[in-house]
């Protein structure tokens, strides 16, 4: 066979056009292409990167370079996260894009956390895709990482609300009989005492009529703040409704007037904060647990216990069966 007959058979030179004019109008459109994936690179906000098989950068968009602290795509060649990013960061990106590089399946929406130039952290929703040559080999990946620490931030800030008190910050009733019907099935697996404790803050409804409902929720806030930072790793504590709130705390067997004793402690510290309660105090009602109970007839004991409290401080009653303290 002649050279020139074997050239024929080349795929390489075959791919090549032999009209000249055809070949300009290749050039044309394949710079076309090429100017329009830098336009896109080079204004999108979203976080678009190439890879090679070894993790290593060929190409980015402006936006991930700005994030990095670079001028352009070029001075993030041939470099790999973790030169770039926290360590922390870095392997979470490399673990997830294993999967992508060493079995060629795609990743979708995949979260990660980085540090914004005010270094806030932040998160992305990441899709990263497997490219192959010829051969089916996985040559490297493209990924396309979205913003979304807004959309975040919003879902959380849902879902808080969704269990918590919006003004005190505690759990609302629906969150205390979901987690506390959790607390409540574990205490009686493992073999533990739990209270439950009924606050009430007397003197409020004199604020109120007073000061104002602005004054009468800072008391609310204040007093959700001595709860808070009174109760245990692993109390529960609500707001019921108005000035009403409820502490579920468990005891092992050994201790059983814990409840008790903190209550007094309770009292002795809201007789110390006087100011930020506007002179309110507290009656509290406490109930054990029975087996086999559920929640709510506890909750409806400490509750009455509590009434009884605000009518005797100094009783101290068994009633059906159920022990019962209320003070103070």
């Amino acid at each position: 066979m002649k050279e020139s007959d074997r050239s024929l058979t080349n795929p390489i030179i075959q791919g090549i056009p032999s009209d000249p004019e055809q070949l300009r109008r290749e050039y044309i459109q394949l710079y076309r292409y090429k100017h329009d994936l830098e336009t896109l690179l080079n204004n999108t906000e979203d976080f678009i990167y190439i890879k090679d098989h070894k993790h290593k950068f060929i190409y980015t968009s402006k936006a991930f370079a700005r994030l990095t602290k670079h001028d352009s795509f070029q001075e993030l060649v041939g470099k790999d996260d973790f030169d770039i990013f926290p360590p922390e960061h870095a392997r979470r990106y490399f673990e997830a894009e294993q999967t992508v590089i060493t079995e060629g399946k795609a990743l979708s929406r995949h979260e990660e956390p980085y540090y914004d130039l005010n270094n806030q952290l932040c998160w992305v929703s990441s899709t990263k895709n497997p490219v192959f040559d010829d051969q089916g080999n996985v040559i490297g990946l493209v990924g396309i990482s979205k913003d979304i620490t807004e959309l975040k931030r919003q879902t959380e800030k849902i879902q808080y609300l969704a269990h918590h008190d919006d003004l005190t910050g505690l759990l609302n009733h629906r969150a205390l009989f979901e987690f506390g019907g959790v607390l409540l099935s574990a205490a009686q697996r493992d073999h533990f005492r739990l209270f439950a404790l009924y606050l009430d803050l007397d003197g409020f409804k004199q604020v109120n009529d007073l000061h104002g409902h602005t004054r009468g929720d800072e008391v609310l806030k204040a007093f959700a703040r001595i709860i808070q930072d009174s109760i245990r790793n692993g109390d529960l504590a609500a707001r019921m409704g108005g000035d009403e709130f409820l502490i579920l705390m468990s005891s092992p067997y050994d201790q059983a007037d814990a409840a008790k004793q903190f209550a007094l402690r309770f009292i002795e510290t809201v007789r110390d904060k006087q100011e930020p309660l506007s002179g309110c105090s507290c009656s509290i009602g406490i109930a054990l647990a029975q087996q086999q109970e559920t929640l709510s007839p506890l909750i409806k004991a400490a509750d009455s216990a509590m009434y009884i409290a605000k009518r005797d401080p100094t009783v101290e009653f068994i009633a059906a069966k159920r022990q019962a303290f209320v003070n103070f």
